[in-house]
């Protein structure tokens, strides 16, 4: 087993070449996930935000996704991060998001009639550290929804660490899908390539903030230089809905280390097909240890997705072994009391990783008793996405050195 360990309290002090980054216990880093307590399950709301994401959603036709509109709903966000931002730290909810590389956050500045009102905002006159600067920012969506504003450099504080000079974006404005969610923000932890913040003159801003500047969390907070080990470990609880853990937490991030307490056997390292993506290859899947369902590609990690999605005729595939149907409104549905003492195994590495019959179940289908939604849905793009409904079955490390994925099944706390 190749196991990345933390080597002891790592301190730096800032040079020409390196950020102020405090890390103490042990050297880890961990970052508690915590499950909105009013969270309700909208599959097909998750579905839709996800093509948004990744610009697929208005190539489906009615029957593929449902023909009714699809909104965002208020309480249909399970997991985030606290983080704090500014001196002294103002705090923020935020989304840990492998699928994007960018932080942001509302500004002052964001109303809406006074809907951005019911997120916290970042107050810059309140923060003796921060330094606005007047280049625009702006993330574009397939549908022309967007979050704009300015870049702002500033402390930001998470669990033990501290980033000093962290570059921040300031929404400015949002649209609805923004403003109806529960987070803040995001908190992006995808690679670079994926940033949407570009600084006109780098070398000019960081004269102004006197050093170093950090374009991505990513890049200041992976580096040899600055944690023990330029790696991440994710774990979405016990997949069980049991609550949360002995410290009360009902997950984690964990920075330099991983947390081998939280999953069985050994990690399977897969190397990343595509650099702009935390994206390894699946080889095969199969339904009960039997069905084999010739399912083959690329397939996205992402924390910042819900569910498990496939290309149209690979979650046709799915779904029918699973024993769901495509309802023309309301997309894939499957009978409420299916078969859940399976599970789907996708295959990666040589190694069967494995999704639970139970968390293909997801919400019941309004006004037809006894049927619910598929967690398995559908892209009309090629890539596969394994969202939250995979990384709450199996512990996931993100190592950025070797440019692995480490896999292995979670410890449940009940069999």
């Amino acid at each position: 087993m190749r196991l990345l360990n933390a080597i002891g309290c790592c301190t730096l002090i800032a040079s020409a070449s390196c950020l102020v980054v405090v890390a103490v216990a042990g050297g880890a880093i961990k970052i508690p996930i915590h499950k909105n307590i009013h969270y309700r399950q909208n599959t097909r709301a998750r579905a839709y935000k996800t093509l948004k994401k990744y610009g697929h959603h208005q190539r489906l036709s009615p029957r593929d996704f449902g023909h009714q509109p699809v909104t965002d709903v208020e309480n249909d966000v399970e997991y985030y991060g606290v983080v704090g931002i500014g001196t002294p730290p103002q705090m923020f909810k935020l989304d840990m998001d492998t699928g994007s590389s960018d932080l942001w956050i509302p500004s002052m500045k964001c109303d809406h009639d006074g809907k951005c009102a019911r997120h916290s905002r970042f107050d810059s006159s309140l923060s003796s550290t921060v330094t606005e600067l007047k280049t625009p920012w702006k993330i574009a969506y397939g549908d022309g929804s967007t979050v704009s504003g300015h870049l702002a450099i500033d402390r930001l504080e998470f669990s033990e660490i501290t980033i000093e000079n962290q570059l921040i974006g300031l929404a400015d404005r949002e649209s609805s899908s923004f403003l109806e969610d529960v987070v803040d923000g995001v908190f992006g932890l995808g690679f670079p390539s994926l940033s949407a913040m570009v600084l006109e003159d780098q070398k000019d801003a960081e004269a102004k903030v006197l050093g170093p500047i950090s374009n991505t969390v990513l890049s200041s907070i992976l580096s040899h230089e600055l944690i023990p080990a330029p790696v991440f470990g994710v774990w979405l609880g016990d997949g069980d809905g049991e609550g949360s853990d002995a410290n009360g937490d009902d997950g984690e991030f964990i920075f330099g280390s991983i947390d081998t307490s939280r999953f069985e056997g050994e990690l399977t390292f897969l190397p990343i097909t595509h650099s702009r993506y935390w994206q390894v290859q699946v080889d095969g899947a199969q339904l009960d240890g039997i069905e084999d369902l010739s399912i083959k590609g690329d397939t996205i990690i992402d924390t910042g997705t819900t569910l498990l999605v496939f290309p149209i005729a690979q979650a046709k595939k799915i779904n029918k072994a699973i024993g769901a149907k495509s309802d023309p409104w309301e997309g894939w549905i499957l009978p409420c009391d299916s078969n859940q003492g399976g599970s789907l195994d996708f295959r990666m590495g040589g190694n069967l990783f494995s999704v639970r019959r139970k968390d293909l179940v997801r919400e019941k289908v309004p006004k037809q008793e006894g049927w619910c939604y598929s967690a398995v849905t559908t892209t009309p793009g090629n890539t596969i996405i394994f969202g939250d409904v995979f990384i709450r079955n199996n512990y996931c490390v993100f190592d950025v050195e070797h440019m692995t994925i480490g896999i292995a099944p979670v410890k449940r706390r009940h069999h």
